[in-house]
Order: structure tokens, then C-alpha cells, then sequence
């Protein structure tokens, strides 16, 4: 039977993390958590557009997911995914998802990369939102061949 978008994305209700991820070009995973907010059938996340998953995405955007704890062990079974990195316009649409989701904490976020991003006098290139569109459940270490 093949999984809906639907009930891919079932586990992730009520969740406040999800476990991501993302690939380096010599295959080897890295697991980041990460708060989100549903869309539809996709998930959104927000991170800085410097970052090692938006690397890692721009290189390969065949993704994992799962719910998890904040940090980062798994609550069930993974799902592959693929991540886009979205337009500033929708990305501001999802900020204020998170602001509404997680309120005081992702003020609180926003403000120690700010901060950080101050002290360091280096100009850095923002925040970018990244949609996950779920595609199969699938066995631990696996993907599914299929577009």
C-alpha cells in the first residue's frame, strides 16, 4: 500500500521537533533538530541561510524525517522527504507560523542569532525557509528510487 502524503505526516502531529537529515556529498548523514510548522501536506522549517543543512540541501535535496525529541533522538519512524528552499515572500508567511507555534522561544531564537550575528561584524545572508513534501516511509537507511 502507498503511504498518502497525509499519513506520512500524521506522526508529526502534536510534535514540537522533528529530527532532520541531510546528506554530505561522501553520503554520510547529519541530524539536526529542528522546530517546524505544518502547511498542507508539507512541513516548513526556518533556519539561517548559512547554514550547513541549507549547503547540504542545495547539494542534494533528498531528505530524512522524523519526529523527535529537542534534541534530535527519534519519536518514530523516518520518512524521506524532499527539501526546497522557498522564496523570501513565503518565507515570511512561515515566520510567523513559528512565532505563533512556539512564541516567546523563537523570538528568543531570532535574538541570539541576531546578537551573535552583531558581535561578529560579518554580514550574514539572513534566514531562508525550507519546505519538506514527504514521499515515502521507508526502512531505516534506505530511500525509494522514485520522483
Amino acid at each position: 500500500m502507498i503511504d498518502t502524503k497525509e499519513d506520512l505526516l500524521r506522526p508529526f502531529e502534536g510534535q514540537r521537533f522533528l529530527a532532520l537529515e541531510t546528506f554530505r556529498k561522501n553520503g554520510v548523514a547529519v541530524r539536526t533538530p529542528v522546530g517546524f510548522v505544518r502547511e498542507g501536506n508539507v512541513l516548513l522549517i526556518r533556519t539561517e541561510a548559512a547554514s550547513g543543512k541549507v549547503k547540504r540541501i542545495r547539494n542534494n535535496n533528498r531528505v530524512r524525517i522524523a519526529p523527535s525529541t529537542a534534541r534530535g533522538d527519534p519519536l518514530g519512524s523516518w520518512v524521506e522527504a524532499r527539501a526546497t528552499i522557498l522564496d523570501p515572500a513565503a518565507g515570511e508567511a512561515a515566520r510567523r507560523q513559528l512565532l505563533a507555534k512556539y512564541g516567546l522561544i523563537w523570538r528568543l531564537i531570532e535574538w541570539q542569532v541576531a546578537l551573535r550575528d552583531r558581535l561578529s561584524r560579518r554580514p550574514r545572508p539572513g534566514w531562508v525557509t525550507i519546505q519538506l513534501t514527504p514521499v515515502a516511509a521507508l526502512p531505516e537507511g534506505q530511500f525509494h528510487d522514485a520522483e
